[in-house]
Order: C-alpha cells, then sequence, then structure tokens
C-alpha cells in the first residue's frame, strides 16, 4: 500500500476537516481536501524539475505543513523522502546527501546559511528550494507549486520500496541511513483505525519529523483522519498553550519535554482537560519523573503511555499503556512496573538473546531482539551493518535487558555500554535506576572507566538536585546496600548536566571523552 492511500482514503472520508494546523508563528490551517491538491501540485512541481521514481528528496526543515505535504507528494512519485537533521554537523550533513544521492533538497530559512556552507561539497543535489523567503540560486516554493498541474500523477510502487530513508545520530560514527518501506509504514499505521466522521481526534506533534517518532506521527495521524497539530519548535509554555487553545487530544513527548511541562510555573493555568492521551518515549524515562506524571495526568483523565522502538523498526516495539500508569489499583505492582517498557505490540516479537543468539527465559538478561513485518529493509549502501543487525530474521536492538514472568520488558543498558568488570558484565541501566532514588540526585548515568585490577570499573556522573551535595563514599555505601557490591560506583564526577541528543538520549560517548579516567570529578 502507498502510502499517499493514507491521505486519499482521509481525504474523501473527513474532507472538511483540518488535517494540517501550525501553531507559534504562521497559524496556517489546511483542511483535508485542501492538502491533496496541494500534493498534487508538488508532485508535479518535482516532476518538471526530473525528479522520478526511486530518487530521494531531502528536506532541511523545521516541522511545518508544507514539511508533511513535501512527504506525501514523494510517496505520490514513489520518491525516497530524507528528512536531515538540522542539528547535525555539516560534514554529517553532507555525508547523508552524498550518499543517499538526494536530486533536491527543500530548506527553510533559518537553514539557508547551514546549506549554503555545504552546498560546494555537494555531488548530487541538482535543485535547491526555498520553502519560506526568495533566497539567490533556489527555487521558490510558492511559485513552483503555483505554476505546477493540477493533474494527479500516477506512480505505481512496490511495498518494498523505501518511501523514507531517516539517518540515525552519528555519536560514534557517520549516521547511518534506515531505510523505511511502505510496507513498514503501512504495518505501523494499520494498527489504528481508518479515519471516520464520528471521531475527531487531535495529536501535538513537538518531536522533530527527522525522527522516527515525528514521522510516523505525520503517517498515522493523517491514516486516522486526525488533525495534525504541528510545533515549530518545542517550548513547555509553547506546548501547554497549544492543547489549551487548540484543545488536542493526543501527543507524543521525549521525557525532557514531559519533565519541562509539569515544571512550567504557570501550569495549572492552562486548561489541559482535552488531552486524553500522552505518549512518551524516544529516550529512559527517569522513574521519578514518570512518577510524578501519574499524579498529575491520569486524574485529569489523561492516560499515559511509554513507547519502546527504534528508528530500525518503524517506531514502537513494546509499550505500557494507561492502565499501568493509573496507580489507583494495585499501586505497588504499578510501581514496580513503570521502571518497564511495557509489553509487545500486537505486530511484535521479542526475544532476549545471548552472545550466541539463543533465546534466553523470562528473567535472563540479555540482548532485545525482535521480529516483526515492520523490521527496517536495512542500512542504505551498508551490508555489513545490516547483516550485523538484522540475524535470522531477527532485529538485534543493541538494547539489554529482561522480560518478567508478566511479560513486562525491562531495560538495563545498551549492549555497546555494558560494562565488564573482572568477567562480570553490569548493566548500567540498574546502577542508574538506583542513583536516581537517591534523595540527593536529579538524573544519572554510568560509565565504565580503565583499572589496572579489574579491566573496568563503574563510574557514576551525576547532576544533583538544588542546593544537594553528595561525597564519593556516600554513593558508593548507598549502592552497595541496594545492588551487588561489585556493582557500586568506584569513582563519581559531579556535572550541571548531561549531554543529551535532540531526542534526549544522552550521550555516553561524550561523556566517556569527559569523564572516563579513574578520577573523582568536582566532587
Amino acid at each position: 500500500m502507498n502510502t499517499i492511500e493514507f491521505l486519499q482514503i482521509s481525504s474523501a472520508v473527513v474532507p472538511d476537516r483540518e488535517a494540517l494546523v501550525e501553531v507559534g508563528g504562521n497559524n496556517k490551517r489546511i483542511t483535508y481536501a485542501e492538502m491533496y491538491p496541494a500534493v498534487v501540485k508538488l508532485a508535479n512541481a518535482l516532476t518538471a524539475l526530473g525528479v522520478e521514481r526511486g530518487q530521494k528528496i531531502a528536506t532541511m526543515s523545521v516541522n511545518s505543513a508544507d514539511y508533511v505535504i513535501t512527504y506525501y507528494a514523494c510517496a505520490m512519485l514513489g520518491v525516497c523522502f530524507v528528512p536531515l537533521n538540522y542539528r547535525a554537523k555539516d560534514e554529517e550533513l553532507s555525508h547523508m546527501l552524498n550518499v543517499s544521492n538526494c536530486q533536491a533538497v527543500l530548506v527553510s530559512d533559518r537553514y539557508i546559511e547551514i546549506v549554503e556552507r555545504i552546498r560546494g561539497t555537494l555531488t548530487s543535489t541538482q535543485h535547491f528550494i526555498a520553502y519560506d523567503s526568495k533566497h539567490d540560486n533556489y527555487l521558490d516554493y510558492d511559485r513552483i507549486v503555483a505554476e505546477a498541474s493540477d493533474d494527479e500523477p500516477w506512480v505505481e510502487i512496490d511495498d518494498h520500496d523505501p518511501t523514507i530513508l531517516i539517518f540515525t545520530s552519528g555519536t560514534t560514527a557517520l549516521p547511518k541511513g534506515v531505510q523505511l518501506t511502505y510496507l513498514d509504514m503501512t504495518v505501523y499505521v494499520t494498527n489504528q483505525p481508518p479515519a471516520d466522521p464520528e471521531i475527531h481526534d487531535k495529536v501535538l506533534v513537538s518531536a522533530p519529523f527527522f525522527h522516527v517518532a515525528g514521522a510516523t506521527a505525520m503517517m498515522l495521524a493523517i491514516w486516522s483522519g486526525r488533525t495534525l497539530v504541528i510545533l515549530p519548535a518545542f517550548t513547555p509554555e509553547g506546548w501547554l498553550q497549544a492543547v489549551h487553545e487548540e484543545r488536542t487530544t493526543h501527543a507524543f513527548v521525549v521525557p525532557t519535554m514531559l519533565k519541562r511541562i509539569m515544571e512550567t510555573p504557570d501550569f495549572e493555568k492552562y486548561d489541559i482537560s482535552s488531552m486524553r492521551q500522552i505518549t512518551y518515549g524516544a529516550a529512559p524515562m527517569p522513574y521519578e519523573v514518570v512518577r510524578r506524571a501519574c499524579d498529575i495526568f491520569p486524574p485529569r483523565g489523561c492516560g499515559l503511555i511509554n513507547a519502546y522502538g527504534q528508528t530500525e523498526s518503524t517506531a514502537t516495539l513494546t509499550f505500557l499503556g494507561p492502565e499501568d500508569h493509573d496507580l489507583s489499583t494495585e499501586t505497588a505492582v504499578k510501581e514496580s512496573r513503570l521502571r518497564s517498557v511495557g509489553k509487545p505490540m500486537p505486530d511484535v516479537e521479542i526475544g532476549i538473546m545471548d552472545e550466541r543468539n539463543r533465546l534466553l527465559p523470562p528473567g535472563e538478561e540479555g540482548e532485545i531482539c525482535v521480529r516483526s513485518d515492520r523490521v527496517m529493509k536495512g542500512y542504505y549502501k551498508q551490508e555489513d551493518a545490516t547483516s550485523s543487525a538484522i540475524i535470522d530474521g531477527w532485529l538485534h536492538t543493541g538494547d539489554v535487558g529482561k522480560v518478567d514472568e508478566g511479560g513486562y520488558l525491562f531495560i538495563t543498558g545498551r549492549k555497546k555500554d555494558l560494562i565488564i568488570r573482572g568477567g562480570e558484565n553490569i548493566s548500567p541501566g540498574e546502577i542508574e535506576n538506583c542513583l536516581e532514588a537517591h534523595p540527593a540526585i536529579e538524573e544519572a548515568a554510568v560509565i565504565g572507566v580503565p583499572d589496572q585490577d579489574w579491566g573496568e570499573v563503574v563510574k557514576a556522573v551525576v547532576v544533583l538536585k538544588p542546593g544537594q551535595s553528595i561525597t564519593p563514599g556516600e554513593i558508593t555505601e548507598y549502592c552497595k546496600s541496594r545492588l551487588s557490591s561489585f556493582k557500586a560506583p568506584q569513582y563519581v564526577a559531579v556535572v550541571n548536566e548531561l549531554p543529551r541528543n535532540p531526542m534526549g538520549k544522552v550521550l555516553k560517548n561524550d561523556l566517556r571523552k569527559a569523564y572516563g579516567t579513574a578520577t573523582n570529578d568536582h566532587v
């Protein structure tokens, strides 16, 4: 199924409903009846530039209505869409455009300067299109759309053709391009019901569209006939104002966003009674934050969902549902499960494997592996990386975890982050959870540092709560009272904040570079 059919179906079922609403700036409002012709005209404009099925088009922009229209125009033509991470370094952006052989790139005003810096390094990009203002040596988006034909193009695609190429963040090397196919996206979105004239939900999206969480949001919203309320740049006040004014019903946030929303000084002045469901994910959620969220949102009638997944799996693999966040009953059991990422989606099989790729029984820790019809086609032009990630039909996530007897998945760390102390494998996640339960510690990350006797030992990098202090000895003794003694941190660094990527994941490599010595720092 071509993903353009998501829009065609919804345009027929709910034509007068608003499809795209921009807030916090342009305040653009587009109905389904208006969106489809706009997609047709952009598709024809791209065709006029010589863009054909199987080629690639990139975008360099914050979230916008035109961004979504661009994706669906590409889908209509069987063209692979390449959303660029505008926070990437120049060399990474050049790599993404060159390795994917993008024929054109569409750019918003705020990123023109960046594109100009790398323009001379680009080997295949022939057309540069400006979304907003007019710029020398750029085609004007509004003009080429206005001058394009209204005739509907028809291009036959294969379900296994890639519809979107998302580059994963390159924390250790240049980014890898994850190929997600039309089938991947179709299997994912059809877990939800299609557009219904009697049901009108509004989804607030603040995760960037270059991330799989943002990309799948613009697929699922259109398939379901929802109004996609687009926040170009996240601020907690802007998010709350959008909920208040647009009466949104659903949203996806990363943990740091949810924390900042709850900490907004004027939180209570906003009316969030329309919100029925907030999904959080893309990075580990500190227990203290989700525990506080359980006291704030479910009592207001807003369910919480923890979604765990990867770009390589077309987003969500497991979810911890609203009933697990409702602590009004079975409080102790549910509080323990808040540290999990829930149970598998209906179309996902989870397996925990050892180093020899053998499935392990419940309760044993190993690498989290998955089987599903929406596992990526592979890494673009990287056969070795693909064959290492997908073995005998199982996607090896690189995450380490275990499944309890109730079927709940607990993530304990990353395989590459495992600390091997004297032959003992130590998962940082377990220690981080322990540290974040300490009354003086706001956040914690754990890394391994070299040791002459043990090979590696544990080092904790912590952010303290305001006004708090702590000694390395206190941290060590605290952990020894709750964990096996060999897991207790031997060294400690106190920092003002943990380095994170745009989706809130802690950058362990940055921590290793800054604090990867067997010393206590800033304590």
